[in-house]
């Protein structure tokens, strides 16, 4: 690798000021690229980083071909195949799928009154293809992969086929063919560049099968003809011949050109022998395919070579800036297509289908509704681009319309007042609005929101978004009610679960529902409702009833109703509204014995313990007491007669 400099503004020099140097060094001063491969170009530049105490900085960098003020990553030739990037003083140029040879430049400006500066001369790009090569005929067994432009070509790794099989353990620039090979064919690559593998060659300069492409890459402009077209030979008499698709099973031959894939756009005109032609008229988009010829003798002859691949480009508006003014915008755009054409093309600019102006870029206002578009002037009405519209707010539209309930399906679309939406490129993002402790959830890209089928816990605000080059539009939100009948009641009880007779039992029923529900009680064995409300009293509880809830389905409530459980009492609610019923059943009873009855009994069991416990007292103070055999005049020193007015003063310690 080695370093080519150029210097622009060499030297600045004033009096009582250091000089200051400005350029740049390139990483290579020559490359050599096989076509289709991608090449990566580096520049180092250089300026003073202050003048009289103030900051140069950068405003700009780019790379240029011929025309310096024209920036490379802005060109129709090279659009969206090339890319630029720097890290600090380092900038670079990676050109995708190489097709042509140039000079490429780099240009960057400072805010410095001189600080516009070109890195001279550029780097050469020379963009080669390969051959196989026989270099002493006398020795026709020993073939050289070779560049048909350079004379190197950095490289260790090559790959070689014979009749496109690949030929395992063959990695040098060099391959000798056996005696019996004759009748084959050989090719080779640089190992990492496979498709850009070399035209076939007989040894020896003998006849062999192989077939040889034109064009190994052909891009064509949206309505245009397209001619591909291969050269072949072989060492035996060939039977048939013909074109197909690899991805797909179309074949066409001379004799057979009917295809309802392209009805009268194929055509195979007749040739000389050796060599073949197939066009195809007006092409469209998914005519983008790698086409090969196939011949047969005694057995079909096959490759796995690259044959020619088709790219069929569409014509695109690129959005470079965009400046809002009031009610309007003004936006400064380019036109290209998808891929590197051989010849450059004339386009027509249109808004709202009225020509304006031709030529590869325009300035033009646009108000909130209008579209704009481009096309190539020699197909204006068949390669068209997108229509690019400066957008209106979007609003939300449901399906079905009315109420939503819950479990049908429901459909969100994001519409926009008269937009096309089968020429237009828009993208679409629908949101859920959440707790306010949480961000809103985005839901999906597209301009319908489907739900199968909707849910309660769907219910919430919904709102779209539309975006394109030219800006972007919210829609309001919406808020999606759903409705569904009452889910399953909850009853609550007021006391605890130890009901006596007699006393008054509050139960309060409530159920998810929407709209909200109403609620009805019944008692058992009564055919008209007990009451209306969440809350029912109930008085005078029975004796012997337990308190049992549960779940009763509204077909069953009739047949309930008329059943009397032995002990108890059977309550229901129902919670209805517009669109659905549920009834839950509560069995209410309680201990059997009246509450004066339980408190006697309390008292007496209280009673029971109290005399227990004095018995065992007492016995305790029995086994504790002095035995009868004492000395009494031991006794008698023991008792401590008290005066009466002593009592307060002794401690309770001392009184145990």
């Amino acid at each position: 690798m080695s370093l080519k400099t150029g210097l622009v503004v060499l030297l600045l020099c004033m009096p009582g000021l250091l000089c200051a140097e400005w350029g740049g060094t390139y990483s290579e001063e020559e490359i050599c690229a096989i076509k289709g491969s991608t090449v990566k170009i580096q520049c180092d530049f250089k300026f003073p980083a202050t003048e009289n105490g103030r900051e140069i900085k950068v405003k700009d960098t780019f790379w240029f071909t011929k025309d310096p003020k024209k920036d490379l990553r802005l060109d129709p030739q090279y659009f969206g195949g090339v890319q630029s990037e720097c890290h600090g003083n380092i900038c670079s140029l990676t050109i995708a799928d190489v097709r042509r040879s140039d000079e490429y430049t780099f240009r960057f400006t400072t805010d410095h009154s001189r600080g516009d500066f070109i890195v001279r001369p550029g780097v050469n790009v020379t963009v080669t293809d390969l051959k196989v090569q026989v270099p002493d005929p006398s020795h026709g067994d020993v073939l050289k992969c070779v560049s048909t432009n350079c004379s190197t070509l950095s490289t260790s790794s090559y790959v070689w086929y014979k009749n496109g099989e690949e030929i395992q353990d063959a990695k040098s620039q060099e391959y000798t063919v056996e005696e019996y090979d004759y009748v084959n064919s050989f090719s080779c690559a640089v190992r990492g560049h496979e498709q850009a593998v070399s035209p076939p060659e007989c040894v020896g300069y003998r006849s062999c099968n192989k077939v040889v492409y034109h064009k190994r890459h052909i891009c064509a402009i949206q309505g245009s003809s397209v001619n591909i077209t291969c050269e072949y030979m072989s060492c035996e008499n060939i039977l048939t011949q013909f074109w197909f698709r690899t991805d797909s099973s179309h074949r066409w031959n001379p004799f057979f050109t009917e295809d309802p894939h392209y009805e009268v756009r194929l055509d195979l005109p007749s040739e000389t022998s050796g060599k073949s032609t197939l066009r195809i008229k007006n092409v469209r988009q998914n005519d983008s395919a790698e086409y090969r010829f196939k011949f047969t003798t005694h057995s079909e002859w096959s490759s796995i070579s690259p044959g020619s691949t088709l790219t069929v480009a569409a014509v695109q508006v690129q959005v470079m800036s965009v400046r809002v003014e009031d009610s309007h915008l003004v936006a400064q755009m380019l036109c290209h297509t998808s891929c590197l054409l051989e010849a450059p093309l004339s386009f027509v600019w249109q808004k709202n289908g009225v020509n304006i102006k031709y030529g590869t870029k325009v300035e033009v206002t646009l108000s909130p509704g209008d579209y704009i578009t481009c096309a190539a002037r020699q197909h204006q009405h068949i390669s068209i681009s997108p229509r690019l519209y400066v957008l209106k707010r979007p609003s939300v539209s449901l399906s079905p319309i009315g109420d939503i309930l819950e479990g049908r399906p429901l459909t969100l679309t994001c519409d926009i007042d008269n937009f096309d939406y089968s020429s237009a490129t828009v993208d679409y993002c629908w949101y859920k609005k959440k707790n306010v402790s949480s961000d809103d959830e985005v839901l999906r890209k597209g301009r319908q929101l489907v739900f199968k089928p909707f849910k309660s816990s769907d219910s919430a605000e919904y709102w779209c978004t539309v975006e394109n080059q030219l800006g972007k539009k919210t829609s309001e939100p919406v808020f999606i009610d759903v409705q569904y009948a009452p889910k399953r009641p909850y009853v609550s009880v007021v006391q605890s679960n130890e009901l006596a007779a007699g006393s008054l039992v509050n139960l309060t029923c409530s159920s998810d529902a929407n709209p909200a529900a109403s609620y009805t009680w019944y008692k058992e064995n009564m055919s008209s409702p007990l009451a209306s409300g969440q809350t029912l009293t109930i008085k005078d509880i029975s004796p012997g009833q337990t308190l049992t809830i549960k779940d009763i389905s509204p077909g069953q409530m009739l047949a309930i109703r008329n059943v009397t459980e032995q002990g108890g009492h059977d309550y229901y609610c129902e919670a209805n509204n517009s669109r659905g019923r549920h009834i839950i059943g509560v069995h209410v009873s309680v201990n059997g014995m009246s509450c004066r009855t339980i408190n006697i009994i309390r008292l007496f069991c209280s009673a029971v313990v109290f005399v227990g416990i004095l018995i065992i007292l007492t016995l305790e103070f029995r086994t504790t007491s002095p035995s009868s055999t004492a000395d009494p005049n031991e006794l008698v020193e023991t008792v401590e007669e008290l005066d009466p007015g002593d009592y307060e003063n002794i401690d309770a310690e001392d009184s145990l």
